[in-house]
């Protein structure tokens, strides 16, 4: 009577199992510091940057240096000799990265070179003065270098040529990039550079588009900053083809129009990737746990063997293009539909429209335009008395918000910074810079309050 029970419990035990067996059982949240730093072949160490794991409701101030003292060093190889040296925080005069960290801009890292970072930390950790020390080891590369290109039409060129920006749908096809590397190369990450002379080109999304949006397709190419990632190759096979790395893809669509551009292939390290792979792509997923290279910490130090590549594009006869800083105007000085603000003053990579309208209002003496241009100078030099008559001071905490509280170039800006920390805005660093200002400011009306 009693025989089935076996096999029947047998059974629902084998029957339960799912892909819930395969989740970590209740890992812990990383608490302490994060660590992204970057030695790149030919350069000074300019890419070493911290940062600690905010709550959720703790704004970040990005301008001020979250801890109390930070000795950091690098080993390695710089201008051909084994050297060790200490970094320093990256605050030159209107640079403000108290949390990223160079060295001596004359000791350049050497293709093939070892480097170890060292670091101890003291900060304060959710009300506790804390010391953190981490390391790390890397390399660059051996080898890597770009030696031919092929275009949208399969025909060769170098570095320099000119090369055809064609209409859709043929800017859906690939520019390919023929490579030569050291097997210590884990994959290439691909970085365009461009200028502001640069013009984009009417493209495939364009024509999508179109058909369902009477959005000015001018603002459609506004573009921010001067670079932008366009590919990821692996050092590894998939199936009989080729590795990705032999032959980098870059689609026709990511390149300008017209102008001049510098790819930069930048050959790394395996861990690099690993980094990539379980925390960069799969944060989102509780069952993929990070990889970090960094003992103590969270984060990556990669080394990287850099390759520029130089492409000089013209469209072709039929193609619309639209200029990278109108592009960029006509997107800044569009009113936001929801609140009837400006973009210059929502979004912090307007900023400079922002100055340059200021600037316009204290030549008119009223709203520009009014054909009146008044020299556009740097934004610290606008007087602060004229920038009190001009903004509200919700829209100068904005200003100074979108730099950071530039508070040692622009004073008023601690004025704002004082008057922010009153709207329930929640952070120890804050709350310390805040101190700090109003113990030197002790007149300030903001302090008195």
């Amino acid at each position: 009577m009693n025989r089935p029970v076996l096999p029947l419990l047998f059974l629902i035990f084998f029957s339960c199992q799912g892909p819930w067996s395969y989740y970590p059982e209740n890992p812990e949240n990383y608490q302490g510091l994060w660590v992204y730093a970057y030695i790149v072949s030919g350069r000074p160490v300019e890419n070493v940057c911290l940062d600690k794991l905010h709550p959720l409701g703790e704004v970040r101030m990005h301008g001020f240096a979250f801890y109390e003292s930070a000795d950091i060093t690098i080993k390695g190889l710089f201008n051909g000799k084994d050297t060790s040296f200490s970094l320093e925080p990256d605050i030159a005069y209107n640079t403000r990265k108290p949390n990223c960290f160079v060295g001596p801009i004359d000791l350049i890292a050497e293709v093939g070179g070892n480097y170890e970072l060292e670091a101890s930390i003291t900060w304060d950790s959710a009300g506790a003065r804390t010391v953190s020390r981490f390391n790390a080891k890397t390399y660059i590369p051996k080898k890597f270098t770009i030696l031919r290109a092929y275009d949208l039409l399969r025909q060769q060129y170098n570095s320099g040529s000119v090369i055809l920006y064609l209409p859709p749908p043929m800017d859906l096809q690939s520019n390919y990039f023929i490579t030569d590397y050291s097997e210590d190369v884990g994959g290439v990450l691909v970085s365009m550079v461009y200028g502001k002379n640069v013009s984009w080109g009417e493209n495939s999304f364009d024509q999508i588009i179109g058909q369902f949006s009477d959005r000015n397709d001018t603002l459609r190419h506004a573009r921010f900053g001067d670079r932008d990632i366009l590919y990821t190759a692996r050092n590894q096979q998939i199936g009989t083809g080729n590795k990705d790395i032999d032959s980098i893809p870059i689609m026709g669509i990511n390149m300008p129009a017209l102008g001049t551009i510098n790819l930069l292939f930048y050959a790394t390290t395996s861990e690099y990737f690993e980094f990539e792979d379980t925390f960069l792509y799969g944060r989102n997923d509780s069952r993929i746990v990070p990889v970090y290279n960094i003992q103590g910490a969270a984060g990556i130090f990669a080394g990287m063997l850099v390759d520029t590549f130089q492409v000089n594009l013209r469209p072709s006869d039929s193609i619309k293009v639209y200029p990278h800083l109108l592009a960029q105007e006509t997107y800044c000085w569009q009113i936001d539909d929801e609140t009837d603000v400006s973009y210059r003053q929502l979004h912090r990579e307007c900023i400079e429209f922002w100055d340059e309208y200021i600037w316009n209002t204290i030549a008119c003496g009223k709203k520009p335009p009014c054909g009146i241009f008044y020299p556009v100078y740097t934004w610290y030099e606008i007087p602060s008395e004229k920038l009190k008559n001009i903004l509200s001071m919700e829209e100068l905490i904005t200003w100074c918000e979108h730099r950071d509280f530039p508070i040692d170039i622009y004073p008023l800006c601690g004025t704002a910074m004082v008057h922010y920390s009153k709207n329930g805005k929640s952070s120890p660093i804050l709350d310390r810079e805040v101190k700090k200002w109003c113990e030197a400011h002790r007149n300030n009306e903001e302090c008195i309050l």
